[in-house]
């Protein structure tokens, strides 16, 4: 009786942790921003706010889950100099920045995910000029 209690544990934990690694898995794929050629060239980055930044000129900064590979977006015209965050200059429309803004702090305190699309340069960095916010998922 004891080997057979043992056989079902170690069955068991086998079984748990396949599971484990199987769910783990799924949710540890960060996303990385991706360019297209429609439209005039642009890239999309679709995934968590994974920080979120102002400073005193007034330059917003959203970072990435993971870099785009500066290659990249060379290949859709966009010459940039840092790969891990989108920029946008508040001067340039302020109640688009503000928009902006408070819709990535939303996100990012939800926990839902972004679509952001950035079609030009700002100071070296991708310049997002659009955001989406995902549905919340719903719980059954």
């Amino acid at each position: 009786m004891g080997r057979y209690i043992l056989r079902i544990t170690v069955k068991t934990l086998v079984i748990l942790t396949l599971m484990i690694t199987i769910f783990l898995s799924g949710n540890v794929q960060a996303a990385t921003p991706t360019c297209h050629s429609t439209s005039g060239g642009y890239c999309q980055y679709t995934g968590k706010v994974e920080r979120i930044y102002i400073n005193a000129g007034n330059l917003i900064l959203i970072y990435f889950e993971n870099a785009i590979n500066i290659s990249e977006a060379e290949t859709v015209g966009l010459t940039i100099s840092n790969g891990g965050a989108a920029a946008y200059k508040v001067s340039n429309n302020p109640d688009f920045a503000k928009m902006f803004y408070s819709t990535a702090l939303a996100a990012q305190a939800s926990g839902r995910s972004v679509t952001i699309q950035m079609h030009g340069v700002q100071s070296g960095y991708l310049a997002f000029d659009r955001i989406w916010l995902s549905m919340p998922k719903t719980k059954t």
